[in-house]
């Protein structure tokens, strides 16, 4: 095999692909390797861990066509330290080398017998804008619960239909809830699928959250599988047993009162205030007809406490929340405003959007969370 190509877009294309390369912890030493398959002027790169799977193709000078295995991990760096310009890829006598003006690398190839079948790439269902995509996803992967605790719940939930995506993610103490618009193109919706978080929001970081549509497939030949592409760059992950509970019926519709604050004034009041507390420590909400008094304590006598304005509907009171979970629920939210709803003791509490004080709250974008205990 023998090819030629660019060495910015060569190392973009390896450091993509080799994401899903297994490292020297792999059960098999052939899935460190990086695939490569090179034929018709371009050249595709393959990783593939037997959790998810990376496949980006580029165009490339291909002198003598091929296919090969080498350290995934390795090659990446190597190209990405290479010097601007056209970079040589040919194998000889079971090694390849790699080369860019004065700069020469030589890797041995690993046993391409050895490379495991790939997943098949289900049909795409339909395709959404990527950046909003990448925004909720990103915040259910700090929502799912981490470990093995309740395989699960270290899921998020994705809900197909003709009009929307909705994701769910929680950890038994808060429920994110975010409904994005997309295009459906498959036949078969309504669907869900339930993907691990962390691998999904890793997935959709390294596509990219630019412009472009993301299209999207579920199903495949043999195993479940979610598949997201944008341009030439694929991406397939294993799916989680489906079994996710209606975490819906845990919304809560009725409250002692409802306050309304500006979201970034609340966020910013949250992290002044857990400077002189653990970020896991108790915030506590005091919240009165014009203003929400927002307090955290330390050790002894280190205290903390802000005033924001807010607009109360219904009766005042006192709540308490992990300020880490309050402040991860904001990010959610790209309103102006959020609306709290809460009730007595320990029952859970309800954050929405809100364009104004006095607006309808928007249902995109819905947040449980259970309150604390009142610290003494």
């Amino acid at each position: 095999m023998r090819f030629v190509s660019e060495s910015t877009r060569l190392g973009r294309a390896a450091t993509f692909a080799a994401r899903h390369t297994a490292g020297t912890a792999a059960p098999i030493p052939a899935l460190s390797g990086l695939r490569v398959s090179a034929d018709d002027d371009a050249v595709r790169l393959t990783g593939y861990d037997y959790e998810a799977s990376s496949t980006v193709l580029l165009p490339a000078e291909v002198d003598e066509p091929g296919e090969l295995l080498l350290p995934g991990r390795v090659f990446a760096e190597i190209v990405h330290a290479l010097p601007q310009g056209q970079v040589r890829v040919h194998t000889r006598e079971g090694v390849v080398e790699i080369s860019a003006g004065a700069t020469e690398f030589t890797l041995p190839t690993l046993p391409l017998a050895d490379y495991p079948e790939l997943p098949t790439p289900p049909a795409p269902v339909g395709a959404l804008d990527a950046a909003p995509f990448a925004r909720a996803v990103a915040q259910m992967s700090r929502i799912a619960i981490r470990g093995d605790a309740v395989p699960v719940l270290s899921g998020t939930l994705l809900e197909f239909d003709a009009e929307s995506v909705t994701l769910t993610s929680s950890d038994r103490f808060r429920v994110a809830i975010h409904q994005v618009p997309w295009k459906a193109t498959g036949p078969d919706l309504p669907a869900r699928a339930v993907v691990p978080a962390r691998m999904l929001a890793d997935a959709t970081r390294s596509l990219g959250a630019g412009t472009d549509l993301l299209t999207v497939g579920l199903g495949g030949e043999g195993e479940a599988v979610l598949s997201l592409g944008l341009d030439e760059r694929l991406t397939t992950l294993r799916l989680l047993d489906d079994t996710y509970p209606a975490l819906r019926t845990k919304v809560p519709t009725d409250f002692v009162g409802t306050v309304v604050l500006a979201v970034e004034e609340l966020r910013a009041a949250l992290r002044r205030v857990c400077i002189v507390a653990d970020r896991y420590a108790a915030v506590v909400l005091t919240i009165g007809p014009d203003e929400v008094v927002v307090g955290a304590a330390g050790d002894v006598d280190t205290r903390g406490r802000e005033r924001l304005a807010g607009h109360l509907d219904g009766d005042g009171g006192t709540v308490a929340f992990n300020a880490g979970y309050l402040l991860d629920g904001l990010e959610g939210f790209d309103s102006e405003y959020v609306r709290l709803g809460f009730q007595e003791g320990i029952r859970p509490a309800l954050l929405t959007g809100c364009a104004a004080p006095d607006a309808e709250s928007g249902q995109d974008v819905v947040y449980v969370a259970m309150p604390r205990r009142l610290p003494a």
